[in-house]
């Protein structure tokens, strides 16, 4: 028989059940709702170092995917003629909350509950102090035992030892880090994913004038007459092709490494003069580098023109 609201009171009353801390408003009509107790257990705090949730804002927020052991704030004592049941409160149950608890509490059982909780949602969920969140339902046996509740429970007011070492092995990459690695990796892709047509766009309008340049150097090579110059701050010189010569050794010699365009914004003189004085130069061995328009920089050998 399972004692209604009137029974527990009247249990509690007597003493022949003890709920420490015992809140009228708790009754419900066949079972009494179980308070949030002030310690908290999680797998990155220690057995002895629980978390106060009394002193610490009287809340506790329980990430996505995490897991916590809670304690009741009350403290039981079932008579030998009496055997509890407890389970989640159906609201928690609801939000994606889940509770691990054994199927009843044996009569003769002295101690607090630890209970723990997963919270299987991709959001956080706040405990406070002395929220309730079990409900117990209390049944009378017909007949008392032989022998009544004397396990490694009883009169549990801490964290066992088995308890703990199942919180030490969450230890590692939690649910929570796991989901937070995901998101970001998500977001990594989606970067560049949209990042990709640009990516390709710029790597054909470089294929394109790597082309252009080596059709120009073909071009000049084989007497073609030059294309239009490339532009450049100020007029440009008139010049021969020995005084070009001289002057594009002396710049090369000043800054050693430089691009055709380099050569035709500092010296002034069109693309023609530039490339046909630098093979020359090439050919001669006092600069080395492969004239192909700017793709490569040039660079100045040891020796120099006598």
């Amino acid at each position: 028989m399972i004692l209604v609201d009137r029974e527990i009171r009247d249990a509690v009353s007597n003493g022949s059940l003890v709920i420490t801390q015992f809140a009228d408003d708790c009754v419900q009509p066949a079972s009494y709702d179980l308070r949030i107790g002030k310690h908290i257990f999680v797998p990155t705090s220690s057995p002895d170092r629980p978390i106060d949730l009394s002193a610490n804002g009287r809340v506790f927020k329980l990430p996505p995917y995490g897991t916590a052991v809670l304690t009741t704030h009350e403290d039981l004592a079932l008579p030998d003629t009496i055997v509890g049941r407890i389970g989640l409160k159906s609201g928690l149950a609801r939000m994606g909350l889940v509770a691990s608890t054994g199927p009843q509490i044996d009569p003769g059982f002295k101690g607090k509950l630890f209970v723990s909780i997963f919270n299987l949602t991709a959001a956080s969920h706040i405990f406070t102090f002395l929220e309730t969140f079990l409900t117990i339902e209390f049944q009378s046996l017909e007949k008392k035992p032989d022998e009544s509740y004397h396990g490694s429970y009883q009169g549990q007011y801490t964290i066992t030892p088995e308890v703990a070492d199942a919180l030490a092995r969450l230890e590692g990459l939690t649910l929570t880090q796991m989901q937070s690695q995901f998101t970001e990796l998500a977001q990594h892709v989606r970067e560049w994913t949209a990042m990709a047509p640009r990516v390709d766009e710029f790597l054909r309008k470089l294929d394109d004038h790597t082309r252009a340049i080596a059709r120009l150097t073909e071009k000049l090579s084989n007497g073609h007459s030059p294309p239009a110059q490339i532009p450049t701050s100020s007029p440009l010189r008139r010049m021969g092709y020995k005084q070009a010569e001289k002057e594009i050794l002396a710049l090369f010699k000043e800054r050693g490494r430089l691009h055709y365009s380099d050569l035709v914004e500092a010296l002034q003189l069109d693309i023609a003069t530039v490339i046909r004085a630098t093979k020359t130069l090439e050919r001669e061995g006092l600069i080395e580098g492969v004239a192909n328009g700017g793709s490569k920089r040039q660079r100045v050998p040891k020796k120099s023109r006598s």
